[in-house]
């Protein structure tokens, strides 16, 4: 209260003496005591009061107050909150002097000490209210008396050019960003009173002076991030003329979860379409271009088939949720029968003239006619539309019909749509309770390759797990009835026959984690869990020998011995239980056979006697060879391996004939014996994406040479690659594509490459991430700096990361990918409120009685729709999880903690250059969803980049996104970085001037 009398006193003096600026400045600091900010003794309060006592405002105060100012003896945050508070805003004078003075400091604000960040963005906040208050009144007097006067004129131009100038000043912009997420009281008047003043300017037609204040205006009482400026480092997709990210995603996504719903799908192309910055049209475009792509060059039937049920039944409920969910509420509603970007994404598909043709010579049609054809039902695009694309394609089409002069092979895309047809057939009989008709039906399946298609419909149907529950009723159902003799009884051994090998075939193909449920109690179930052989998935064969019951073993071993017991009795065992104790029975066939009590004539005889009463037996004991070859060494694989080579003797022509629908069944037997023989111990001759002679490395550039050439992602290449994952690992297969991304030398090849690493990576995005952030990035730029870790390398690896921590990011706990652990497949975060928000909605768009819309029906309903079509709408089918799981939270606290030690020098060097452009890639690209990976930004870290990073790239729309500013700790840190900014700014203009 002393100094207070004191400052008082000197201020009387000096105006009464007329002092100068320096006379102020020098007395001024014998007052106050050395060291101590006048602050502390509201210094900046006692001029303003003197200054503004009057009707109109004392300059010489005023003079003494900037000189204080200029001095550090206040701080700016002071002085703004002192003007701010000033309320007699009758007074034109007073105020039109103070933004005179405003208008003289508002460029120079800035911090220099943690008391003043404290106050700075609050003083800021109540400014704006301050100028809007001055402003509404001027406007609101012209709305009452239809004029003003030339002072109050004066006073208003004035007001505009303070809030012109604090509009350009992006440090003072973030302060108020900053300001509005702590002061929200004073934050909502700001609104209210521009709304007042918005109607007082439309209600008077008042003329302002300045013709952008009203933007102004808004801008200060909306203030957002998007007002802030940043450095943009991910480039627009316009300037991607043609993109390599879509089809290698959806070709390694389509490899590794054909089953997933349409939601699944949707999530995925959502994140990329934000990472891109893709329009709905260029979306879709690349969508079906992917698909074109990959059926242009798959040979095998499988995939094939696959890939052409994925474009005619899933692609449409993909485009169509993607248009849905794109939709905003209250705009005009498109046409009913065509979505706009989809045709005009045929537009430019039309255009690639040399893709159609090679389609249409690959599938002996008119491909765009053979697609849209379909789409019409489906309203995706009109009759119209569908007239005009294939006119455009009709005089190729024709000419490559002529060259082709009937040479080409039928494709099976011909044969997809018609499989429809079929697995609804065969779905509804399965559920009937005729046997014979089953077994008609099931033994149809597997002639050529109708089995492959049908599945393939079912797979991107989503009816594949409807499919094999129904094969397991079928199974369960086919027991046989005691004292059931003649035609019936071999009428259900064919039906227990057929749905058995069908199911280990689907077993195969898909993994049981994905088509059986945990904890299924029927017979098959059981088996598979138990005894059957998976690829990565081994079985002890001691725990299958221990569910043997050693009298069935012994009855068995009798049965099987005698040739003239070549079928079963009907009053004898079950098939169940024949299956469940093979592998007792050729368990001592080996060891007899080892010993020599049996001959190789002998072992024959009784391995021929299992394979002709079912089909199935001889899987079931080829499951246990299988197993037993894991356990014993390679000078004992002989045996089995031979009698796993009789269960694939050829039967003769009458004992093909003694058997219903035997040589349908027994080919399927082949192909499911082969498969588990492959797995275990693969032919050396073979040549397999599995197995290989050569390094993996030489396999890993094969492969890659493969893609480059192709410019996409072959699904053969994507199959390779997976191997190439299991055999080498995570870290091997991440560090290998990453040498090659950086082994490019311009900067296109570059971007495509990364977005080819990028979709690969999604084999295992979790593993694969981990990998990169813990084990690559940091060891690859300490040990090439300054060779090829520079421009544009190290952006696109930046870029590189970003990218995987955002899709890691966003997996569903409970479904987590690894390949390593038994293949179990991902599922993305859809969120199960989002996606009951938006159900109605795409609903509308797909339409209730389509056919073809149960997946997404179905994957609704099970989050709980009905109880959940209140909440929020939201164009995302994915939430952001508020914490990071495990391995991504230690992966990005370990290259975080890299990050420090790369910024911890004083000159600037490639590695600072890095960190800064992951850390505004990572702002950039995942907005609002990569909160929880800021929230682990160690907190020296961005300050220590701003003292190394001398140049003007990192800006404050960077330092505003950084941190939760609805947190005090996360404001905190925001002001303090952003006044470190400012005083950097300032310093480095000061130099240069």
């Amino acid at each position: 209260m002393k100094e207070n009398n004191k400052i008082l006193q000197l201020i009387y003096v000096a105006w009464r003496e007329r002092w100068s600026d320096s006379q102020w400045g020098i007395n001024i600091k014998k007052v106050l005591p050395r060291g101590v900010s006048g602050d502390v003794y509201n210094l900046a309060d006692c001029l303003m009061q003197q200054a503004l006592i009057g009707s109109t405002a004392n300059p010489l105060v005023l003079n003494y107050l900037k000189h204080s100012l200029c001095a550090h003896l206040v701080s700016h945050a002071a002085v703004i909150r002192c003007i701010a508070k000033y309320d007699k805003l009758e007074r034109v004078y007073c105020i039109t002097a103070l933004l005179e003075f405003l208008a003289s400091i508002v460029d120079g604000v800035t911090c220099r000490i943690k008391s003043e960040e404290a106050v700075l963005p609050s003083s800021v906040v109540h400014l704006v209210y301050w100028l809007l208050q001055i402003f509404a009144r001027t406007v609101q007097h012209y709305e009452l008396y239809g004029e003003i006067s030339a002072e109050q004129s004066y006073m208003l131009d004035q007001t505009c050019v303070v809030i012109e100038r604090l509009s350009q000043q992006q440090f003072l912009l973030s302060m108020l960003y900053v300001g509005c997420h702590e002061e929200l009281e004073i934050c909502g008047r700001i609104r209210d009173k521009y709304a007042s003043i918005k109607g007082s300017l439309t209600n008077s037609n008042f003329t302002l002076n300045a013709p952008n204040v009203e933007q102004q205006l808004q801008q200060l009482a909306y203030i957002e991030a998007k007002h802030l400026d940043i450095q943009p480092l991910n480039p627009p997709s316009t300037l991607e003329k043609i993109s390599c990210c879509v089809q290698p995603l959806l070709a390694v996504e389509v490899l590794l979860n054909p089953c997933k719903d349409t939601s699944y799908y949707v999530a995925e192309l959502q994140m990329l379409q934000r990472l891109k910055m893709y329009s709905n049209t260029r979306l879709f475009y690349e969508i079906i271009r992917a698909g074109f792509l990959t059926l242009s060059n798959v040979a095998d039937t499988s995939p094939d088939t696959m890939w052409g049920a994925f474009m005619f039944f899933k692609m449409p409920h993909i485009i169509k949720q993607l248009h849905a969910l794109q939709r905003i509420p209250g705009e005009q509603p498109p046409p009913a029968d065509y979505i706009p970007e989809l045709v005009e994404a045929l537009e430019l598909l039309i255009e690639d003239n040399l893709l159609l043709d090679f389609m249409d010579t690959k599938c002996s049609c008119n491909m765009i006619e053979f697609l849209l054809n379909d789409w019409t039902k489906q309203q995706l695009v009109s009759d119209v539309h569908v007239k005009k694309f294939a006119g455009q394609r009709e005089v190729a089409s024709q000419l490559l019909k002529k060259c082709d002069n009937g040479q080409q092979t039928p494709s099976n895309i011909n044969f997809i749509k018609r499989a429809e047809v079929p697995l609804s057939g065969v779905l509804k009989t399965l559920c009937t309770n005729k046997v014979q008709d089953m077994v008609n039906v099931l033994c149809q399946v597997p002639v050529g390759n109708s089995f492959e298609l049908i599945l393939s419909v079912a797979t991107v149907e989503g009816r594949l797990k409807t499919f094999v529950s129904r094969l397991i009723q079928c199974n369960e159902n086919s027991k046989p009835v005691p004292g059931e003799l003649g035609k019936l009884c071999v009428i259900r051994s064919t039906l227990f026959d057929v749905s058995f090998l069908m199911l280990t075939s689907i077993v195969q193909t898909y993994g049981s984690d994905v088509v059986l449920s945990e904890r299924g109690d029927s017979f098959f179930e059981k088996w598979v869990r138990e005894c059957m052989v998976e690829r990565n998935k081994l079985k002890n064969p001691r725990q299958i020998l221990a569910l043997c019951d050693d009298a069935i073993v012994d009855e068995l071993l009798l049965s099987l011995s005698k040739p003239e017991a070549a079928q079963l009795k009907p009053s004898s065992l079950s098939w169940q239980e024949t299956c469940l104790n093979l592998p007792g029975v050729l368990h001592h066939v080996l060891i007899a056979w080892e010993q020599e009590t049996l001959s190789s004539a002998d072992v024959k005889s009784i391995l021929d006697n299992i394979k002709r009463r079912l089909f199935s037996f001889s899987v079931c004991a080829t499951s246990f060879l299988c197993a037993y070859m894991y356990s014993v060494k390679e000078t004992e694989l002989l045996k089995p391996l031979n009698m796993i080579q009789q269960f694939l003797a050829p039967l003769t022509s009458e004992e093909l004939s003694s058997q219903e629908n035997a040589k349908e069944r027994l080919a399927l037997s082949y192909q499911i014996i082969r498969k588990m023989q492959h797995d275990v111990h693969p032919a050396p001759s073979t040549k397999s994406r599995l197995i290989s002679h050569s390094p993996l490395v030489e396999q890993f550039r094969e492969v890659w040479r493969t893609v480059v050439d192709a410019g996409h992602l072959p699904v053969r290449a994507a199959q390779s690659l997976e191997s190439l994952l299991l055999a080498g690992g995570a870290a091997w297969l991440t560090t290998q594509m990453v040498e090659q991304l950086l082994a490019c030398k311009y900067t296109r090849d570059m971007s495509r490459s990364m977005d080819v690493v990028f979709a690969v990576m999604h084999l295992d995005i979790e593993k694969t991430t981990e990998a990169l952030l813990q084990y690559v990035v940091a060891p690859l730029i300490l040990r090439r700096q300054g060779d090829d870790i520079n421009e544009p390398q190290s952006l696109v690896l930046a870029r590189l990361c970003v990218y995987c921590i955002i899709s890691c990011l966003e997996i569903r706990k409970g479904n987590a990918s690894s390949a390593l652990t038994a293949m179990k497949k991902r599922s993305r975060s859809h969120d199960e409120e989002e996606l009951a928000a938006n159900a109605a909605k795409v609903r509308k768009v797909i339409g209730e009685g389509s056919d073809n819309s149960s997946d997404f029906a179905e994957s609704a309903a099970g989050g709980g729709l009905a109880a959940l079509l209140g909440s929020t709408s939201s164009t995302e089918l994915r939430t952001t999880p508020l914490t990071l799981r495990e391995p991504l939270h230690t992966s990005v606290q370990h290259i975080f903690g890299v990050f420090v030690q790369f910024v911890s020098g004083d000159e600037l060097s490639p590695k600072a250059v890095f960190v800064y452009q992951f850390i505004s890639l990572l702002v950039e690209c995942g907005g609002d969803r990569v909160a929880p990976v800021l929230r682990l930004l160690p907190t020296t870290l961005v300050q220590q980049l701003l003292k190394v990073l001398v140049t003007d790239d990192i800006r404050v729309g960077l330092i505003s996104r950084l941190y939760d500013l609805r947190l005090q700790a996360g404001r905190q840190s925001a002001v303090a970085d952003l006044c470190l900014w400012r005083n950097m700014q300032m310093a480095r203009h000061s130099i240069h001037l």
